[in-house]
Formats: structure tokens, C-alpha cells, sequence
């Protein structure tokens, strides 16, 4: 699949977006160390970190293929893009609140995953 320069800034931009929307490029507040949970692997943020890692999978993919990507490329696009959002929310939870998370990182790469696996059957 060849990107045109047009698809390549588009794909640019909804990467920041994502970006954006799971919290990491915004400005949070570090949380008191009295205040900090046990990480569990089976808590409710966890089904947030699995939710949102399937949803951005699956539109990445989704509009990967609606432009013109073929179904590897499409399933490489959405989970690179999904896994880097949830990377990157490791990455400012450790900066803003000393708390990086490897069982969050890995419920989101579950998400990423399933997103792409669900919409690449469905494609």
C-alpha cells in the first residue's frame, strides 16, 4: 500500500487526536501517595484500559482500510496506533503520578489486539 501525502497527514492527525483524547498530552494533577490502589488485574480501570485500546483498534482499522489499506496493513495500523496511546498513558501516568503500570499496559495491548482481531473477521 502506498500512503499518499494526503493520507499520511490524516492518519498524522488522527493519531494526535487519539493521542489527546486518552489524557496524555493534558495536564493532571499528581494524586496524594495516601490516595494511591493497590493495582490490581482485575479492577474497573482495567476494563477502561481494555475498552478504549478496543475502540481505538478497531476505528484505526476501520479507517485504515476505508483508506485503501489492505487488511495487514489495516490490522499493523490499528493496533500500532492503539498501543502507542496506551504506551503513551503508561508514560504520563509515571510522570504526573509515579505510577506506571505494566498489568494496565497489558490490558491495554489486550484491547488492541481483540479491537483489531474483531474488525479485521468482521471486515
Amino acid at each position: 500500500m502506498i500512503l499518499t501525502t494526503i493520507h499520511k497527514r490524516k492518519l498524522f492527525l488522527i493519531t494526535l487526536l487519539l493521542i489527546y483524547l486518552t489524557g496524555c498530552a493534558t495536564h493532571q494533577k499528581s494524586l496524594p501517595l495516601s490516595t494511591t490502589k493497590k493495582d490490581e488485574w482485575f479492577a474497573k480501570d482495567k476494563v477502561k484500559h481494555f475498552s478504549i485500546s478496543f475502540l481505538i483498534g478497531a476505528l484505526t482499522y476501520s479507517i485504515a482500510r476505508g483508506g485503501e489499506a489492505n487488511k495487514d496493513d489495516a490490522s499493523i495500523i490499528g493496533f500500532s496506533v492503539s498501543s502507542t496511546c496506551g504506551i503513551a498513558k503508561e508514560i504520563n501516568d509515571e510522570i504526573k503520578h509515579n505510577g506506571w503500570s505494566y498489568k494496565d499496559l497489558i490490558w491495554d495491548l489486550l484491547g488492541s489486539g481483540v479491537g483489531v482481531s474483531v474488525s479485521n473477521v468482521l471486515d
